[in-house]
């Protein structure tokens, strides 16, 4: 049986890491149905259970190379594993597995990443050398791959779009059932928003409870706040909620509830518009059909929105909610044809992912041949020692 070991940030109580692991899971038991998955994560038991897979803790350096030297291959992603900008660090923990996997002998492949910002040259240098080493490169986007190229990595790349646009779309049941339990009025355009803690977080938080009380006092909207890394993001939207007066809070609404990725697509499924900054926030609605408005805090955004032909509406650091209101009118007045533009992108999107799947069952089934080749001539040398 094949053995497939998957790095990424798994575990983190991210909505958007944990769709592009179920996601990717499909991929491989699409392409190869006796295939024993292990993933590195956080919290093991949890993505264990959840995803029926085996599952290591992701800081055991111990367990962790055991894995590699384990496996037949290694898939590294997919999602922004390899940049510098929300840690200095952790990039260096990503090229470090594709490494030791690359010296053990391992097939590796890099899954629908976005790759940077990269701005440490030494950070550029080793994963130049790392994924240079690697049997398979895939990215999510365009910028991704002339990003590499930039680096001096001349490996074939495959352009396609995130891993989560390979799930189907759920039925919006439960996100109906969820957003009932919120207690919203009917009726009134559903909006949600989506934020993140960056940098000057007092006044990310000011300037989206103006844009809250602007949706809910000049649209008639009802807006659900969204956490996509669950407990970091309430923290800012309770720094949100506190600063709107007692009348907008009447229409705005928090999500307190931890739902799994299916239920979080559903829930989404059920809104008329999306306005955020999470990247994953965006590709959900629009895997639902979902109008999306774009706020950037980083290129990945920027990226995404081009590719639904779109751009961002406006920079999180210098945010003018007059835009947002802007393009949410624009949106507002076509709804009909924002909603098919969002489905037309969604197929489209979807169709690129099949690609990626495919050269993954490739590479499982050769990497799997390859050590069948090892142990026969292993095997043979040992007969030969023995007589």
């Amino acid at each position: 049986m094949r053995r497939v070991l998957v790095s990424g940030y798994y575990g983190f109580n991210n909505a958007g890491d944990e769709a592009i692991l179920k996601a990717l899971i499909e991929g491989i038991r699409g392409a190869q149905d006796e295939c024993e998955i292990v993933v590195l994560s956080q919290h093991p038991r949890f993505t264990a259970q959840k995803h029926n897979v085996k599952s290591a803790m992701r800081m055991n350096i111990f367990r962790l190379l055991w894995e590699i030297k384990k496996c037949d291959l290694l898939i590294s992603g997919g999602g922004s594993l390899l940049q510098d900008v929300t840690s200095k660090r952790s990039i260096l923990y990503y090229l470090a597995i594709i490494y030791a996997a690359k010296l053990m002998g391992k097939s590796v492949m890099i899954y629908s990443q976005g790759i940077g910002p990269v701005s440490r040259s030494s950070n550029r240098r080793f994963l130049k050398k790392a994924l240079s080493m690697v049997d398979f490169i895939n990215v999510r986007d365009e910028k991704s791959k002339s990003e590499l190229q930039e680096m001096g990595i001349d490996n074939e790349i495959l352009v396609t779009a995130d891993a989560v646009f390979g799930m189907s779309r759920p039925s919006l049941d439960k996100g109906a059932a969820a957003i009932e339990r919120l207690n919203i009025k009917k009726g009134k355009r559903l909006v949600g928003i989506s934020m993140r803690p960056w940098k000057d977080n007092d006044e990310i938080s000011e300037k989206f409870s103006q844009l809250c009380k602007s949706m809910a006092a000049e649209q008639g909207c009802e807006i659900v706040l969204l956490p996509f890394h669950f407990y970091s993001d309430l923290e800012i939207m309770d720094m949100v909620y506190q600063k709107l007066d007692s009348e907008t809070r009447k229409s705005v609404h928090v999500l307190r509830e931890y739902l799994h990725v299916e239920d979080y697509l559903s829930l989404i499924g059920n809104l008329d518009m999306f306005i955020g900054m999470r990247l994953h926030g965006l590709i959900f609605s629009v895997l639902m059909g979902v109008p999306v408005v774009g706020i950037s805090y980083d290129p990945k955004i920027d990226s995404f929105m081009s590719s639904i032909g779109k751009k961002s509406t406006t920079d999180v650091l210098n945010l003018n909610f007059n835009d947002i209101i802007n393009e949410v009118e624009k949106i507002l007045l076509n709804f009909d044809t924002e909603k098919g533009l969002m489905d037309s992108r969604a197929i489209e999107l979807s169709a690129k992912v099949k690609n990626h799947n495919m050269a993954l069952g490739k590479l499982i089934k050769s990497s799997g041949q390859r050590w069948d080749s090892i142990e026969k001539a292993e095997d043979s040398r040992r007969a030969n020692r023995q007589s």
